[in-house]
């Protein structure tokens, strides 16, 4: 008898138009590397006393479910762009064929749900969890490797069968970014001596558990949307030095650039630096790590944007 195993597994999405309900139709099949959302309910003791005849306990009883969990996925030309809108809502998209061009917006009052699948076809198994939402999102940046992000996820119900739901799925080609292709800018310039980077962002999502009897959470709100992360570079000015002692914010560009029509950038409008040590750790290069928090700024209207630019009409993402 097949045993599940990892290369044979397949991640299908698709957004829902009634939140917790799956849509039907045929879904996107989303690459990735690791995913571990699902349902766990776990068991409560029970300490009533006089059930049995001696100290032993009376059976457990369930808990609510709890259906949440991380997916770890390339940064690729297309495809980002689903988790984006489930990130962020749906873009604003202008431009023609061959650069489209998509623009994400942090601080929206109302965020979409999708519906995502994971398929184990070895057993069969089929686990669909609607009324999926993103929480959080990180992307590292550093000199080699491929660039993936790590989308934290938090829906409202799961259901397994032995069929798939997700119909006749669709694939996008895949056109992948690696971290040789990154670059980061601070007002406008580029940012010399960078080691690495991180960006992280949160929706601060709180799940709202009312009494049902199918013991599924009520819905996932958002809160006030944080992005933080970290910048590492070699010591060679004072220029970070000097914004994190003098309390101004500056804005940063993170981005992943093929060409001028296939890119994906992620702006923080307002940054602000912590201040920093610079550890002579031994003979070797001095590096600062500055810590990051973002803020909403006036002339963008928001704290965070991402522009992805590739040759998807805008009903992709819509």
């Amino acid at each position: 008898m097949p045993r599940a195993i990892g290369a044979n597994c397949r991640v299908n999405m698709f957004p829902e138009t009634t939140y917790g309900t799956a849509p039907g139709g045929n879904w996107r099949r989303m690459p990735f590397m690791s995913v571990d959302l699902g349902a766990e309910q776990p068991l409560l003791d029970n300490d009533i006393i006089g059930a049995g005849n001696n100290r032993d306990p009376a059976a457990p009883f369930q808990d609510t479910v709890t259906v949440q969990g991380q997916a770890v996925v390339p940064v690729d030309l297309i495809n980002i762009g689903h988790w984006l809108r489930l990130l962020l809502g749906a873009p604003t998209t202008t431009g023609t064929n061959p650069n489209f061009i998509h623009t994400f917006g942090s601080g929206g009052s109302a965020l979409p749900s999708n519906a995502i699948e994971i398929a184990y076809p070895d057993v069969p198994s089929f686990d669909v969890c609607t009324g999926v939402r993103a929480d959080t999102m990180e992307i590292d940046f550093s000199p080699t490797g491929a660039a993936t992000a790590t989308f934290g996820l938090m829906a409202q119900g799961s259901v397994r069968g032995g069929a798939s739901s997700a119909g006749t799925p669709t694939s996008a080609a895949i056109t992948l970014f690696n971290k040789a292709q990154g670059s980061i800018t601070r007002t406008g310039s580029p940012l010399a001596q960078v080691t690495g980077a991180r960006v992280s962002f949160s929706n601060n999502m709180e799940m709202v558990r009312t009494i049902r009897a199918d013991r599924r959470i009520e819905g996932v709100d958002p809160g006030i949307a944080r992005a933080t992360g970290q910048i590492t570079t070699r010591f060679e000015n004072t220029t970070l030095l000097t914004q994190a002692q003098d309390g101004t914010a500056a804005e940063f560009a993170f981005a992943y650039t093929i060409n001028a029509n296939r890119s994906l950038t992620v702006t923080l409008h307002e940054v602000y630096l912590a201040l920093a040590k610079t550890p002579i750790e031994g003979p070797a290069g001095v590096e600062a790590t500055f810590d990051f928090r973002a803020a909403f700024n006036t002339a963008a209207t928001r704290m965070m944007t991402a522009v992805l630019r590739n040759d998807q009409a805008g009903t992709v993402y819509a």
